[in-house]
């Protein structure tokens, strides 16, 4: 079996699906937001696109539309970027988790792709009812996004401060290895390359137009598809273990 659409099926046809055994679906929660010069807003929503595609494939089930908007006030400085607040957040994890147990399936995977969204994914989680939340997966642990940037520095020599934590090398190279129509590496240009830890202590509070005017917490030159498709193999893992261990 492989992942199906939701969207593409009939509701008779996801009903016989779900009733045959295919009851886990994957829901990918992205962004609209600015991701450099040199990558498109949808950077985000694209990568959850992707994401959910293949991990429904290693789960043999069923992925949803990516929610395209996400929590993105620390980048409205940035023209183009669409935000929604925490609470916002909230009631849409809520509507869509009862939906889909509605639906029948038994297990729920929540699959964030946007940096902002892994905390209030979390408190989302928590606030839902038992019988709802124990059908839930969610990754929100934003360490995850570590590990790659370590693959980076282990393996392809990426200095964490240009692996980055918005719009770098990791995540050039990740959009590089599945839209390489979508990005310009001749507007590639360096943001914030100071310490990580620093940035991301005053991200979410002064925002990105804090630390650069060019939106990059990273350096994306060095970013290629093949670096790309290694950490598409680590995330994929590293979601692949979180699910499995429920």
């Amino acid at each position: 079996m492989s992942a199906i659409q939701l969207d593409e099926l009939s509701w008779p046809a996801v009903k016989a699906a779900v009733a045959g055994g295919r009851d886990t679906v994957v829901v990918a929660f992205g962004a609209t937001e600015q991701h450099g010069h040199h990558m498109p807003l949808a950077t985000d929503a694209l990568i959850g696109d992707h994401f959910a595609r293949q991990l429904a494939e290693r789960l043999e089930a069923f992925y949803a539309p990516t929610v395209r908007v996400g929590c993105s006030s620390h980048h409205l400085a940035f023209a183009g970027t669409l935000s929604i607040r925490d609470e916002t957040f909230h009631a849409i994890v809520t509507d869509l988790v009862a939906s889909l147990a509605g639906s029948g399936f038994r297990r729920i995977v929540l699959l964030p792709t946007h940096g902002g969204n892994f905390a209030p994914m979390a408190a989302a989680v928590e606030g839902l009812p038992g019988d709802e939340r124990s059908l839930v997966v969610a990754l929100t642990d934003v360490g995850a996004l570590l590990q790659i940037a370590q693959a980076g520095a282990d393996e392809h020599g990426v200095p964490l401060n240009e692996g980055g934590l918005h719009a770098g090398e990791w995540e050039t190279s990740m959009l590089l290895a599945i839209r390489p129509d979508l990005v310009d590496m001749n507007s590639a240009d360096a943001g914030y390359t100071g310490d990580p830890a620093e940035a991301l202590q005053g991200l979410f509070t002064a925002g990105v137009d804090s630390l650069t005017d060019v939106g990059a917490i990273g350096d994306p030159a060095r970013a290629t598809a093949e670096h790309g498709r290694r950490y598409w193999e680590i995330a994929l893992r590293i979601a692949t273990e979180t699910v499995e261990a429920g």
